[in-house]
């Protein structure tokens, strides 16, 4: 699922219907220097781009288990495993490495 080669789906959906969820979404800076991820998505986009995320997310959280030391505790917050998914998502849409 990862990337989903041969195919033309990315985290389980399909291209076209995530590229189309992505148009919605924009960022802004905020006066600490971070950022925040603004999207209003239409219904019928909506549920494509959540499950991705989602599975993307759970991909994360499993690596993430595998790292977990008593020492260390978990290597990310969810809010940073769930930016991580996102930016995970934006460059498998984008990967355009299958098609060669």
């Amino acid at each position: 699922m990862a990337g989903d080669e041969g195919s033309d789906l990315v985290a389980g959906e399909k291209r076209a219907d995530l590229l189309r969820a992505l148009s919605y979404v924009s960022t802004e800076n905020t006066p600490d220097g971070g950022y925040i991820v603004n999207g209003d998505l239409p219904p019928e986009v909506a549920p494509p781009f959540i499950r991705a995320i989602m599975r993307i997310e759970a991909e994360l959280l499993l690596q993430d288990a595998e790292l977990v030391t008593v020492e260390h505790g978990e290597p990310r917050t969810p809010e940073e495993r769930r930016t991580d998914a996102l930016i995970a998502l934006l460059l498998r849409v984008d990967d355009r490495s299958h098609f060669s």
